[in-house]
């Protein structure tokens, strides 16, 4: 859809004249999907320590970080802007290096601690 909007112009104009309360009705579907998609996939892989790990600290540092973007105030602009303004960004890469980081079978290494 966005293709042919580049290439006609009068698609992206028709776009343009949706009122903004059906673009925030479509934004909050469209986001609802997408976290039902992936509650979907961590119910496919198991819910496992990890998994919920992973899951519950990169939402919560993601959407945590965006409301105070004051914290990115040392860093360029451009990290400002991806991190500061986007939890999508800051949730994919906490996400990420929790991965890298967390073991991989976390319940077995915590029963050999105790």
């Amino acid at each position: 859809i966005m293709i042919l909007e580049g290439i006609f112009p009068i698609f992206g104009a028709l776009l343009a004249t949706l009122p903004d309360a059906v673009l925030g009705g479509c934004t909050i579907m469209m986001f609802g999907t997408i976290v039902v998609s992936g509650l979907q996939m961590i119910g496919k892989c198991g819910y496992t320590q990890r998994n919920i790990t992973i899951a519950a600290l990169s939402l919560s540092v993601g959407i945590g970080f965006t409301q105070v973007p004051e914290l990115f105030a040392i860093f360029p602009e451009m990290v400002q802007n991806v991190f500061g303004q986007n939890c999508v960004a800051v949730v994919f890469l906490v996400s990420i290096i929790l991965n890298l980081v967390l073991p991989q079978n976390m319940e077995a290494t915590i029963q050999e601690k105790a």
